[in-house]
């Protein structure tokens, strides 16, 4: 075996001790979708922490976990282009069909990344349905919430650039060139007074 077993593991922060695994590949089979990963590329968490939705390597689509039941309750497909789709396995980059996902503040919406297939989209909680499909760069790896909870930032590691996409509209709102393969992102907070003049 050249990769180790993958699972999702959660920890007791005050002993840090493992209570619990899930390994969605085999949660997948019992829900019926058999020969899908194991492996968890992104994932967010809704709002009331009862459900995971994550992407997992090769799929090009969306996950919905039930942690209370501790089962697979939906899985969706969300579109891929005609030369991600003729691509065989291999060519993924790092595995990754679809790796960003983040939920807005009021856990209805979701800022997906369909990584092959270069393109951003706001998801429905409700429906799992894609909305706009933003094309504006090249290998789109990861998407993270504002602080306010209004936009969806997506790192476009082909592109060297980062947008923001509206969560209302779906829309791209803005970017920025920002340098060499931008991927993982997280929000944070600056004195403006260290900016200067």
């Amino acid at each position: 075996m050249t990769k180790f077993p993958r699972w999702i593991s959660f920890y007791d922060r005050a002993t840090g001790a493992v209570v619990r695994k899930i390994d969605i590949g085999q949660k997948l089979s019992e829900a019926g979708h058999s020969n899908m990963s194991s492996s968890v590329r992104p994932m967010t968490l809704s709002p009331d922490e009862r459900y995971l939705y994550l992407q997992v390597s090769f799929f090009h689509g969306i996950v919905e976990y039930d942690l209370q039941d501790d089962k697979v309750t939906r899985v969706a497909d969300l579109p891929i282009s005609p030369e991600a789709e003729a691509l065989p396995r291999e060519s993924y980059l790092l595995d990754s069909a679809h790796h960003g996902i983040a939920m807005n503040a009021a856990g209805t919406k979701m800022c997906v990344t369909g990584t092959m297939s270069d393109y951003a989209t706001v998801v429905s909680r409700d429906t799992l349905a894609a909305g706009p499909l933003v094309a504006s760069g090249e290998k789109p790896y990861w998407s993270t919430r504002s602080n306010d909870g209004q936009y969806c930032f997506v790192s476009w590691a082909g592109s060297e650039k980062v947008s923001a996409i509206s969560f209302e509209t779906g829309l791209e709102v803005g970017s920025a060139i920002v340098g060499d393969h931008p991927q993982r992102m997280r929000t944070g907070v600056l004195d403006s007074t260290l900016l200067g003049s």
